[in-house]
């Protein structure tokens, strides 16, 4: 492990070299650097999470959140910043936002701080249970992860996750289990959906009856695509991709992006 890792600085420091070689002199790469959530990330511009209006987004939903997250809010920026860019193409759009599996409200609250969304005019349809995984629900083999997970960072956070959202008129907070739950929302057409369900069964039921809504150019961010011990998921995934002629970006962030 060493020399590999060894290997891969000197490929690092090569590549670097050879592309300041390259350019003239008064060029350098640039000194940004970010390492959170799993993955990091050095000689890149990152001003992307370190824009002020995307940081003031991200601030006021992590200080909304830290109630859900008694160790610290996780370091999400760049997740966050994936959903406000989806997001953001969803305002030429139309059709509602949408996000299943919201918890307290993270990512949902960055891209409504994020868009202004009480001036856009658009409903935001935030379904969860708000109480953790439906562990009865989901198929055997994946009860045991989701109790682990349940264990491990969820609790009734429904009145939590209401006072978040309070500020936003058009929030519509829908307490239960999907798809059943999606009966107690009217949505005509999507031009935002956010997915992060924790289970290949519930997200693709879910996706099978929402995909028919998003409208064309609408976006999927799919939150743990590409995370590990998420196999299951990320296969369904490109399963349902692959019966529409259509391929997801994996992000180093783990998310997946399917467009419509």
């Amino acid at each position: 492990m060493a020399n590999s890792l060894s290997q891969l600085r000197k490929l690092e420091k090569a590549a670097g070299n050879w592309l300041l070689r390259c350019l003239p002199h008064k060029y350098s790469l640039p000194k940004w650097v970010y390492a959170a959530d799993g993955f990091a990330v050095r000689s890149k511009d990152i001003r992307c999470i370190l824009d002020e209006r995307f940081m003031l987004a991200y601030k006021a939903a992590e200080r909304l959140n830290a109630e859900a997250w008694p160790g610290g809010v996780p370091d999400v920026r760049w997740r966050a910043h994936v959903c406000c860019w989806a997001a953001h193409n969803g305002l030429r759009l139309e059709g509602d936002f949408v996000e299943c599996g919201v918890f307290a409200g993270i990512f949902s609250l960055t891209v409504m701080n994020y868009l202004d969304f009480n001036a856009t005019g658009r409903h935001f349809h935030l379904f969860d249970t708000f109480d953790g995984l439906p562990v009865s629900e989901l198929p055997e083999s994946e009860q045991s992860m989701a109790r682990d997970i349940n264990k491990a960072l969820y609790f009734d956070c429904f009145e939590l996750a209401q006072r978040n959202f309070s500020g936003f008129k058009h929030a519509h907070l829908v307490k239960g289990i999907l798809p059943g739950s999606l009966d107690s929302a009217s949505i005509d057409k999507i031009a935002y959906l956010s997915m992060d369900l924790n289970s290949a069964s519930a997200e693709e039921a879910t996706i099978e009856r929402l995909w028919p809504k998003l409208v064309r150019g609408g976006m999927v961010v799919i939150d743990d695509y590409a995370f590990p011990g998420h196999t299951a998921q990320y296969d369904m995934w490109n399963r349902f991709a692959a019966k529409s002629g259509r391929l997801i970006l994996t992000v180093p962030t783990g998310q997946g992006i399917l467009v419509k």
